[in-house]
């Protein structure tokens, strides 16, 4: 319980105030099959998840509250490039569209609280060719957010059950972490050079919701 607590008050650390006038981009890697998501997860679920295919085994609790990022930069950010306790690996999961949107619905679209089954944030975007802070994390950028996907309960096991493939990406998560560690912004954009063709190709997508969902979740307006 207290994990369970600790962890819901770092995500609203990171939660922006919402603006309810305001709309936000859904950027994500998909193809016509489905969208990837990045979590990041402690060894032994890590390795249970990459053998079998889907994310279960002893270690891992479907019921409670998991967040799911389709920013690569942001799951390097909040995990430290998969070098912080309990999250030293980090996975790209896939999820069919049709999942995607059942998964929306059931969120509530909130301030750090609220949507017990499941919630949407939007959060500052992170950079994923440029570091901040000494090298110590992706560059925050101010004029965009990046959406963080809570589900627990019903919702977890639905996205567990819908998860249609998983790829271990902790490799390039340290090679990009190693490529950002400088203070000089020359020598980060020389060392993440060769490591661009390996990199997602995030664009904005738009959810198979209704007209109403989209509004409701800050990704259209009603007037549009």
């Amino acid at each position: 319980t207290n994990k369970r607590s600790l962890r819901a008050a770092q995500m609203r650390e990171h939660a922006v105030r919402r603006d309810q006038d305001e709309t936000y981009t859904f950027k994500a890697e998909y193809d016509e099959d489905g969208v990837w998501f990045y979590q990041a997860y402690k060894e032994g679920i890590a390795d249970w998840a990459v053998e079998h295919g889907t994310l279960g085994g002893p270690l891992f609790n479907p019921s409670r509250m998991t967040w799911i990022k389709p920013s690569f930069a942001w799951m390097l950010y909040r995990c430290g490039y998969g070098r912080k306790h309990d999250q030293e690996r980090v996975l790209k999961l896939k999820l069919p569209h049709r999942v995607v949107a059942e998964l929306l619905e059931g969120c509530a679209c909130t301030h750090g609280g609220g949507g017990t089954k499941g919630r949407v944030q939007w959060d500052p975007a992170r950079d994923l060719l440029t570091s901040e802070d000494g090298g110590k994390q992706p560059r925050k950028m101010l004029r965009e957010r990046a959406i963080q996907i809570g589900l627990s309960r019903e919702l977890s096991e639905k996205y567990v059950a819908g998860t249609i493939s998983i790829t271990d990406v902790t490799e390039l998560s340290h090679k990009i972490g190693d490529a950002h560690g400088s203070k000089d912004e020359k020598k980060v954009k020389a060392a993440m050079e060769p490591l661009l063709p390996l990199l997602p190709k995030e664009r904005p997508y738009m959810p198979a919701l209704s007209k109403e969902e989209l509004v409701r979740l800050q990704m259209a307006r009603p007037s549009d």
